[in-house]
C-alpha cells in the first residue's frame, strides 16, 4: 500500500477544526473515530489495524481542504477513506501471497542465538527505553490501543511522537541485533 505523506501541522489544525471549533472535543472526535477505525479494521482481520487507521486519518488530513467541501460529515469521510485503505490492504495481501511462501522454519541453534543477542541488545538500553520499549508492545488489540495512549499521556507526547522513539529504539535494536548475529 502507497504511504501517505505525513500531514502538515496546518492540515492538522484545519482538521481539528473541522471535527469541531472547540480543540479539546475535536480531539476527542479525533480519537473516537481513530478507535472506531481500529475496531473495524480488527473485525475484518487485518494484522495491523492501527497502522492502517493511522493511514485512513493521514490520508484525510493530507486531503483536508477538498474533503471539507465535499463531505459535510467528518465520520462519513473517514469511513469513506477506510473503503479505499482496506481494498488496498487486501490486494497488497494477495500481491504478499502470490510473492513468494512463509521461509521455513529456523533451527532452534539459530533461535537460541537470536534470542541471546536479543538479550545482550536490551541490555544496552537505557532503563527507560526499555521500558517504554516494553510497554508500547504489551498487550493486544483494544487493550494494546488504551495502554499506548496512556503511555504517550504520561509522556506527554503526542501519539505520533511515541511512534517515532519507539522507531528510533527498534532502529537500534536492529543495528544491534544484526552486529550480534554477525559475530556469533
Amino acid at each position: 500500500m502507497k504511504r501517505e505523506r505525513d500531514p502538515t501541522q496546518e492540515e492538522l489544525d484545519k482538521l481539528l477544526d473541522w471535527l469541531d471549533s472547540d480543540r479539546e472535543t475535536a480531539s476527542r472526535k479525533l480519537n473516537q473515530i481513530q478507535a472506531r477505525l481500529v475496531r473495524i479494521f480488527i473485525s475484518r482481520g487485518c494484522i495491523d489495524a492501527e497502522y492502517l487507521a493511522d493511514e485512513v486519518i493521514n490520508r484525510v488530513t493530507a486531503r483536508i481542504d477538498k474533503v471539507k467541501t465535499t463531505y459535510s460529515n467528518p465520520v462519513a469521510c473517514f469511513l469513506g477513506f477506510k473503503t479505499n485503505v482496506y481494498r488496498e490492504y487486501l490486494h497488497d495481501l494477495g500481491e504478499i501471497a502470490k510473492a513468494k511462501p512463509p521461509p521455513p522454519p529456523r533451527p532452534a541453534d539459530v533461535l537460541e542465538r537470536e534470542d541471546v543477542c536479543l538479550e545482550a541488545c536490551m541490555s544496552t538500553l537505557t532503563e527507560a527505553e526499555r521500558d517504554l520499549f516494553e510497554r508500547y508492545f504489551r498487550g493486544s488489540g483494544q487493550a494494546r490501543i488504551e495502554a499506548r495512549k496512556e503511555l504517550a499521556r504520561e509522556r506527554n507526547l503526542s501519539a505520533n511522537a511515541l511512534k517515532i522513539q519507539i522507531h528510533q529504539i527498534k532502529k537500534k535494536l536492529l543495528k544491534c541485533l544484526a552486529e550480534c548475529l554477525e559475530e556469533k
